[in-house]
């Protein structure tokens, strides 16, 4: 079965824009299992990792449950799926909360990566890029894939869920991925990981 694509975006814009592009915008994630309710939908920070905790969070009324970056697509495809799963194929990930605020915008390391940072949040340099590959994230048992939206403009954002709408890698000279995902500006997270 195709999978189901799903937004999250930081701006009203970009919220726009991928519903005129037919995306359906998940409006909130229960984020701890203190917020979990009948029918919920879980983020990856609930740490979802295998058969037990999708048993334990159907048991517990949640409809769908998003898969912790971490696993690859091997274990993904061997879990027993209760419920709808979903992945994080498009997007910069979010690595740490920071203690201290800061203003939104960008922070440097020592080797000079830029980091996004948005309400005390830092995400990671790189996005996840999956178009391409869809059909193996489907083959793993998955049936919604979620596109981060973070510091993308509208235009990206119409290169990036056309690439994939066609499963497919942006290619065209002009087109994002070459421009700002080459030379390893894109990864494939953790889904070909060796455990």
């Amino acid at each position: 079965m195709p999978i189901k694509f799903i937004a999250s975006c930081l701006t009203q814009e970009q919220t726009q824009a991928c519903k005129s592009l037919g995306i359906e915008i998940m409006r909130s994630y229960a984020r701890s299992y203190g917020e979990i309710t009948s029918g919920a939908v879980t983020d990856f920070s609930v740490h979802c990792f295998n058969s037990a905790t999708l048993a334990a969070l159907k048991s517990l009324g949640v409809t769908r449950a998003t898969l912790h970056p971490e696993l690859n697509l091997a274990q993904i495809r061997d879990m027993a799926k209760p419920i709808d799963t979903e992945v994080i194929i498009y997007g910069k990930l979010p690595l740490m909360k920071l203690g201290n605020p800061i203003s939104d915008g960008y922070i440097t390391d020592r080797k000079g990566i830029r980091f996004f940072v948005h309400k005390g949040i830092v995400y990671n340099s790189v996005p996840i890029f999956m178009a391409d590959k869809l059909k193996e994230v489907e083959k793993a048992g998955v049936t919604h894939g979620r596109l981060i939206f973070t510091t993308e403009s509208i235009e990206d954002m119409h290169d990036i869920i056309k690439a994939y709408k066609n499963r497919k890698a942006l290619v065209d000279k002009e087109a994002l991925i070459d421009k700002k995902m080459s030379d390893n500006t894109f990864t494939r997270g953790k889904f070909y990981s060796r455990v």
